[in-house]
């Protein structure tokens, strides 16, 4: 089974930190990017794994000016389940409500904040897991690993007995299929399914 993946994006490091550790003691979670600013949120989520599933981001960081990129970016990552951190519920502006699955308080213990994120993994996991999974060929698993493994188009296909117009062909197939788009990402998805060790990537 793949991992869920989380972007944290909070401004307050020691919040930031507990949420990183709370979710990557999760079974099947990990945390792929750590944000302090909005500012690059979209780029982070493109370039990350499998365009991460689970987005954890702060009030302190939707005031006005960057309520209208928010629902941007919501709108193009509709697939993405937000996770609202607040010291309480009132501090989501309304409007915003509806974006998010979840809201994490501040004063929630441990235990709360853990039960908010398992039921959002077990969500994911249903609805997302089995399907994503089956998303690539076998060849295109295979052509994906040997990218993630730092190949060349030349290399590739040596290995596999087929013409560099073919690997290219698969390549722009892949990255159709994933939406990822950088050999960094393409490696973080391979990882994290398994198509390649931690220790192996490029």
């Amino acid at each position: 089974m793949s991992k869920t993946t989380f972007i944290v994006a909070e401004p307050v490091f020691l919040v930031r930190k507990g949420l990183v550790n709370v979710i990557n003691e999760l079974p099947n979670a990990i945390v792929v990017s750590e944000l302090e600013l909005t500012k690059n949120l979209t780029k982070t989520v493109v370039g990350t794994g499998s365009y991460a599933d689970v987005l954890v981001i702060s009030s302190d960081l939707l005031d006005e000016t960057s309520q209208s990129k928010f629902k941007s970016f919501t709108s193009k990552r509709k697939s993405i389940v937000i996770i609202g951190v607040a010291k309480t519920a009132n501090d989501i502006p309304i409007d915003l409500k509806p974006f998010f699955s979840e809201i994490v308080l501040l004063s929630d213990s441990k235990s709360v904040v853990v039960d908010k994120f398992k039921q959002i993994l077990s969500s994911v996991t249903t609805t997302d897991d089995a399907s994503q999974a089956q998303v690539l060929t076998e060849r295109e698993a295979q052509i994906l690993r040997d990218v993630a493994l730092g190949l060349s188009n030349k290399g590739i296909a040596d290995k596999n007995f087929i013409s560099p117009h073919t690997v290219i062909t698969h390549r722009k197939n892949i990255t159709k299929k994933l939406g990822i788009k950088t050999v960094s990402g393409l490696t973080i998805y391979a990882i994290l399914n398994k198509l390649i060790g931690i220790d192996e990537g490029s």
